[in-house]
């Protein structure tokens, strides 16, 4: 092999063996689904990467306003990649999720909702809340993969 060739060649294995397996893994992922512990409820993989949305409207709650405001409103949509999910296990959970979300929600700060984070903070805990319930009810937590905030209104 001449060295013109060999200069061709070898950055071009090199590139090839790190991103053929990555490729290999997210194919065979999204293929075969997520794979998760036996102690959760098992779901049929998706047969397409489409989000499904589980919405919550018109969450209203007392909070923590620190005399600036009284009112928290929200309207959440949570999404998965498991139709399953959000159509029929979220249904049945919605009570659950309803009262710790409540729960959450009033003990907000007015102070702490203000700043620029203080809405994707509190997504990240709604999520989190979320997760817990559906682990509790033996679904497996990541199956959710985020919520989103349609409405946020403070008053």
């Amino acid at each position: 092999m001449t060295s013109k060739l060999k200069n061709l060649f070898i950055p071009l294995l090199l590139t090839s063996l790190f991103w053929l397996p990555m490729s290999v893994v997210q194919a065979s992922e999204e293929a075969e689904g997520l794979s998760y512990s036996p102690k959760y409820k098992q779901f049929e993989p998706p047969a397409e990467r489409v989000p499904k949305y589980f919405s919550m409207d018109k969450v209203v709650v007392n909070f923590r306003g620190e005399g600036k405001a009284k009112f928290l409103a929200i309207d959440l949509k949570f999404m998965s990649y498991y139709p399953q999910l959000v159509e029929v296990e979220m249904e049945h959970l919605r009570p659950i999720l309803k009262n710790d979300i409540d729960r959450l929600l009033r003990n907000q700060t007015y102070s702490k909702l203000k700043t620029p984070n203080g809405p994707d903070e509190l997504r990240a805990e709604i999520l989190k809340v979320a997760r817990e319930v559906l682990e509790e009810h033996k679904l497996y937590p990541d199956l959710l993969e985020d919520v989103y905030l349609d409405r946020f209104v403070m008053q």
